[in-house]
């Protein structure tokens, strides 16, 4: 192979392990493909997620339960970390491109998170789309935030549900419950797909495409209608984020998302907010699933774990 030739098979000159792990997720994922059935693409990535899961941490336990919603039960999971008996800290909200996810699809990253900072941590299932749409998935998230509120608690969302993470905030940030602090990681924000660079940029990003993105925002809407000026459905479209709390966003830099971290960052700084934007280079979409097989991976989960840590105070 001639050097140009490996530049064209890595165009985005990623490392042997970032490659590695996006080569097993790929076949894992059956290449993500978007052109099957909805029942198709969960089974996909639900044997992606069985095949990718890690054990839990030692000293992690855990508990199920269920919260009355406005449109039904709402499931929890409650991680404690040493058999604490105090109220979780942490509400970590998953992702999976609003079809994906559950209390499974990301219980060992939960289970590593609760273990990493030492503060009990609940994750939320929400409904997915296409049989519910915005803003049914919003208001599970909030029906079980106000059920598990506490005062400091640091609301936590990947990729999706950074996406509905940030939008609670924004719903809630006139409310006397609202969260302490948020933290996002490669969250949907709602950048302008023709406009900003990152779009561009990774256009055709290994685990995530400028197209996937467009595809997944679409099964979020009812008839297709897209919300163009609501920010509890693309935070980027609000007018005002003042009131907003504290933030540190993460992105990943081979992302199409990279540059909603950025923007949004940019936005709750100018209206007085403390918010800080990381940028993981050498990373793609969904890098908590490498945290294990990367060392840029595992550096980056063990950032993510002391901002946490640092936004708890």
């Amino acid at each position: 192979m001639t050097d140009s030739d490996a530049a064209s098979s890595n165009p985005f000159e990623l490392d042997d392990e970032v490659l590695a792990f996006i080569d097993r997720y790929l076949r894992l994922s059956s290449q993500l493909s978007t052109a099957g059935s909805i029942d198709q693409q969960r089974r996909n990535y639900a044997s992606l997620v069985a095949e990718m899961r890690y054990p839990r941490p030692a000293g992690i336990s855990s508990e199920d339960s269920e919260v009355s919603g406005r449109h039904g039960s709402v499931a929890l999971r409650h991680y404690r970390y040493q058999l604490q008996r105090s109220p979780a800290r942490l509400m970590f909200i998953h992702g999976g491109g609003f079809i994906f996810g559950n209390l499974d699809s990301h219980d060992d990253i939960c289970a590593e998170v609760c273990a990493a900072t030492g503060l009990n941590l609940i994750s939320v299932d929400y409904r997915l789309a296409p049989e519910y749409h915005h803003p049914v998935h919003l208001d599970d998230v909030e029906d079980a935030f106000n059920h598990c509120y506490q005062t400091d608690m640091v609301v936590i969302g990947a990729s999706a549900g950074g996406t509905l993470a940030a939008a609670l905030a924004h719903r809630l940030k006139d409310a006397a419950k609202k969260p302490a602090a948020q933290l996002l990681i490669f969250p949907g924000l709602g950048g302008d797909a023709f406009a900003l660079p990152s779009y561009e940029d990774n256009a055709q990003a290994p685990l995530l495409t400028t197209e996937d993105v467009l595809y997944y925002r679409d099964a979020r809407c009812a008839s297709g209608q897209l919300p163009l000026d609501d920010a509890e459905f693309y935070p980027l479209l609000a007018k005002n984020y003042q009131g907003l709390p504290k933030t540190i966003a993460y992105s990943a830099d081979i992302d199409p998302l990279r540059d909603d971290a950025r923007l949004y960052v940019e936005r709750l700084e100018a209206a007085g907010v403390e918010a800080r934007w990381i940028n993981q280079a050498g990373l793609v979409h969904d890098f908590l699933r490498a945290r294990h097989r990367s060392q840029k991976a595992g550096a980056a989960f063990a950032a993510i774990c002391e901002s946490i840590i640092q936004l708890a105070g």
